[in-house]
């Protein structure tokens, strides 16, 4: 995916080696509100634009892959197909899960359990209301869990295509889990330790607090990297930065030039994420070491002024690359994008420069290269459509 001032593309390879291209407009937020442009409010803002990009372009790449299986599936010869699944009853496997649930619930729930009980007036004392609100807690997580693994046994096969409700939906968990797991855990972890005097304790409870949340990060990108679809991803994203490194320094782009480029940019967001770790400790120092629940709170709510601050210093890398300055504090995070990135494989170079070429005027595919086709996700058939109401 590659972004330009007003547009963005999104290339992707399918199976005949036809390369597609989704072309569309930058969705600027607050277009025309000055205060959008100045500096720290106007990172937030390129980060929302930022997500939502990615979102669009997941959502695309994922329909031109559902839809290369769907052409896989529908050229097999009907005795080579799969044979169709007697219908399942959903809702056994739904109870089971939430069943499942709910008693994870009941038995992790003494510390909320309490809280509950402690309020609720019907009950002369909180201990009486203890068991009956582990109860009422487990019930509620059982019916809510069976709530979303419920499927109608009489529904079609699905979508041929995936909406914005239903990646959204599924993305949700995923940045509950990066919150967890990358901001809320590591402060947790660093308020285990026993570090006491004062205002230098707390920074360093803050400085910890850093390096568990780098060490987090890295092992999280490691594990996920050894895994192959997402190391091809990791190629593609060093492809990416071999062509606009050609770009920004030759002023052209060709599959030669760009193989010739190191595949780290100094204004990726690998580099991004580094320099938000580096000044969340210095921003949580002035904060000192709160209790938990306040400084949980805190370590939220400061997300989005530590990410315009990193937003504005990766800015100025990017600007001032040739400095020596800038050269020497780019190096930790360019040393970190070795872990996100890797050698392109072959055709890779080529899908980039599609992107490229799509947001970038001055970037002309070479002669012979066949243009980019347009993918649209085919709508639902009338029987589809029956089965699915």
């Amino acid at each position: 995916m590659m972004r330009g001032r007003d547009v963005y593309a999104t290339a992707v390879r399918r199976r005949d080696g036809s390369v597609v291209v989704d072309r569309r407009a930058v969705p600027h937020f607050l277009e025309g509100w000055r205060m959008a442009k100045l500096p720290l409010i106007r990172g937030t803002f390129a980060l929302i634009e930022t997500l939502t990009l990615g979102i669009r372009s997941l959502q695309f790449s994922g329909n031109v892959a559902l839809q290369d299986e769907l052409e896989a599936e529908a050229a097999k010869p009907v005795e080579e197909r799969p044979a169709e699944k007697p219908r399942r009853r959903p809702w056994v496997t739904a109870a089971v899960v939430a069943a499942a649930g709910g008693a994870t619930v009941l038995l992790a729930a003494p510390r909320l359990a309490p809280w509950v009980a402690a309020r609720w007036s019907a009950f002369e004392t909180p201990e009486a209301a203890l068991l009956p609100t582990r109860l009422a807690l487990a019930a509620l997580a059982a019916l809510l869990i069976g709530a979303l693994l419920w499927r109608d046994p009489n529904a079609g096969p699905g979508p041929q295509s995936l909406d914005d409700s239903a990646l959204w939906l599924a993305m949700l968990p995923a940045f509950g889990l990066g919150i967890g797991l990358f901001v809320l855990l590591p402060s947790w972890l660093a308020g285990l330790t026993k570090f006491e005097g004062g205002y230098g304790a707390s920074v360093l409870k803050n400085l910890l607090e850093g390096v568990i949340r780098l060490a987090v990060i890295l092992g999280y990108i490691t594990v996920i990297g050894s895994i192959g679809q997402v190391r091809r991803v990791f190629q593609y994203h060093g492809a990416e930065h071999m062509v606009i490194n050609a770009l920004e320094t030759e002023g052209s782009v060709t599959e030669e030039t760009a193989a010739r480029h190191s595949p780290l940019h100094p204004r990726c967001g690998t580099a991004f994420l580094l320099l938000f770790i580096v000044l969340k400790i210095i921003v949580g120092c002035f904060f000192g070491w709160p209790g938990l629940y306040l400084r949980l709170a805190l370590r939220l709510a400061t997300v989005p002024i530590v990410a315009a601050l990193a937003y504005e210093a990766t800015r100025l890398a990017g600007k001032y690359r040739n400095s020596p300055f800038v050269a020497a504090l780019s190096g930790p995070g360019l040393l970190l994008q070795r872990l996100t990135t890797r050698a392109p494989g072959p055709g890779m170079i080529q899908v980039a420069m599609y992107a490229l070429a799509a947001v970038a005027p001055e970037v002309t595919l070479p002669v012979g290269w066949p243009a980019p086709t347009q993918f649209r996700p085919p709508e639902a058939s009338a029987e589809d459509s029956r089965l699915e109401t």
